[in-house]
């Protein structure tokens, strides 16, 4: 289940300096799955040796690394697919172009459609909605959680009107 949460944050008005304080959504981190555990829930979902799921994925990393390292790009099946590109200085002259330029290369990666279909798909919670009490510090106040039911006016508790932001729910303070 993905896990969000509404925060109140300082956010600059497009063409000026001048910022408002709105609520924005803020996805929380469900912690991170080891490679262990990765091989354990494929042995277990598929009755294949832990140790052959083992050598199956090293062999799996090793071919994408030593294939972008070669400059391809590596698509995995429904998953996505692996690129390298290069992050650079431009330069004015054409004696000065070359290598020097290059600043870092890095691997991005674009998640096919299904995939990102699967994650869309995934049961939703809101945790809360909470309201700054001291941004620089880090410190929120929580003033509300979300029903899964009824109509929302996208407005906080305790603040009055708003306009239609297209949740699902009731703020209950």
């Amino acid at each position: 289940m993905l896990k969000i949460r509404a925060e109140q944050r300082p956010i600059t008005k497009i063409g000026t300096s001048e910022k408002e304080l709105r609520y924005a959504l803020q996805l929380l981190s469900s912690g991170q799955i080891s490679e262990k555990e990765v091989v354990k829930f494929c042995s277990k979902h598929t009755n294949i040796p832990q140790a052959t799921v083992r050598a199956v994925l090293d062999s799996c990393c090793q071919t994408i690394e030593y294939h972008l390292a070669l400059g391809y790009s590596v698509k995995l099946g429904d998953v996505g697919t692996f690129y390298p590109t290069i992050s650079y200085k431009s330069v004015h002259s054409n004696t000065d172009a070359g290598l020097a330029q290059l600043e870092n290369v890095n691997i991005r990666f674009r998640p096919n459609s299904s995939l990102i279909e699967v994650v869309n798909k995934a049961e939703k919670e809101l945790t809360g909605v909470y309201k700054i009490v001291d941004y620089e510090k880090g410190f929120y106040e929580e003033v509300g959680t979300r029903k899964l039911d009824g109509n929302d006016n996208g407005t906080p508790p305790g603040e009055s009107g708003g306009n239609n932001n297209g949740g699902s729910g009731d703020l209950v303070g």
